[in-house]
């Protein structure tokens, strides 16, 4: 069964903000592979194809029409080697039209989406809550370590090495994983690295 996330999931993992997938949503640029309704409300769940879609948009330098988009969605969330004026190249993505041929390197947007539903993935397992610990309070298994105190920290930019130090019963796939609890709901900012991308030499403009 296909793993799917929920809005404010789906940002974290992107480390975009929730307006920005919400923006997404309401211009149709993104169509999640599911939108469940529940009365006159309706909740949207993002597959990791999506999440990294999201992300790519997000930081493309230009606009695309309403088909360029459609398209790259095609390639990049639901695995097709192309899709109108794009193709897949590798971890990259081509963008082709006439004799122009742009390149966007998507490697470290990939590299983003995955440790994060890595860091998703082992939290689901690691945190659990027992009435007989902190009253029920959700903890690292096997610790008495709450995770939202974690994630405070992690909230308050407390540098790693010294959270680390603090709580030596956490490795660093806690830690991940708090780190990226800490951006649920909250607006972290963009990516310091941009996307990177390249005219082809000789390619007319």
């Amino acid at each position: 069964m296909t793993e799917l996330f929920t809005l404010d999931e789906a940002a974290a993992i992107a480390e975009i903000e929730p307006d920005t997938v919400r923006t997404a949503l309401e211009k149709r640029a993104v169509t999640p592979s599911r939108k469940i309704k529940a009365g006159k409300a309706v909740r949207y769940r993002f597959s990791e194809g999506d999440v990294l879609f999201l992300l790519v948009l997000a930081e493309f330098p230009f606009p695309l029409s309403k088909e360029d988009k459609d398209s790259l969605a095609q390639v990049l969330a639901h695995g097709s080697n192309t899709a109108r004026h794009w193709v897949s190249d590798g971890p990259d993505v081509v963008f082709r039209s006439g004799d122009m041929k742009i390149l966007i390197e998507c490697k470290h947007y990939r590299e983003t989406v995955e440790r994060n539903v890595t860091a998703y993935r082992w939290g689901k397992e690691r945190i659990t809550s027992s009435p007989d610990v902190l009253g029920g309070e959700p903890v690292f298994r096997g610790t008495r370590i709450p995770l939202e105190h974690v994630v405070a920290l992690f909230r308050k930019h407390v540098a790693d090495e010294e959270i680390a130090e603090d709580f030596p019963a956490l490795d660093e796939r806690d830690l991940a994983y708090a780190r990226l609890a800490a951006r649920l709901g909250q607006p972290p900012g963009r990516p310091k690295k941009r996307l990177r991308i390249e005219r082809e030499p000789g390619a007319r403009r």
